[in-house]
């Protein structure tokens, strides 16, 4: 029986942080594909993502002047070969795909 896979349809990999040009990049330059990845793979893959911005967001603090931090939202993108990162180009293309977390602080006891 052949396993589970998931079908992810998203931007590619172009190889590197260098190359995908940030918000200078023009968005008609993008190339999209398609791939399966397996459940476990995905699964770990944000793990480590979410472990990794677990100690960033650790370090916001509690107040900012008469202000609380109540929670921390997270949008990530995952590329059509399943990897996972931070998507930092705008709210605009959050509602696209991807996967948004929102993280609220624990009541202290």
């Amino acid at each position: 029986m052949e396993k589970d896979k998931i079908i992810i349809f998203g931007r590619e990999d172009s190889g590197g942080e260098e190359d995908r040009g940030g918000i200078l990049e023009k968005l008609h330059e993008w190339r999209y594909g398609s791939s399966e990845i397996d459940p476990e793979q995905l699964k770990t893959r944000l793990n480590k993502f979410l472990s990794a911005m677990s100690s960033v967001v650790e370090t916001v603090p509690n107040t900012f002047g008469e202000f609380a931090l109540d929670s921390v939202t997270l949008t990530a993108e995952i590329s059509a070969k399943g990897q996972v990162s931070l998507l930092g180009t705008g709210g605009e293309l959050a509602g696209k795909g991807g996967l948004t977390f929102t993280l609220k602080r624990k009541p202290k006891n």
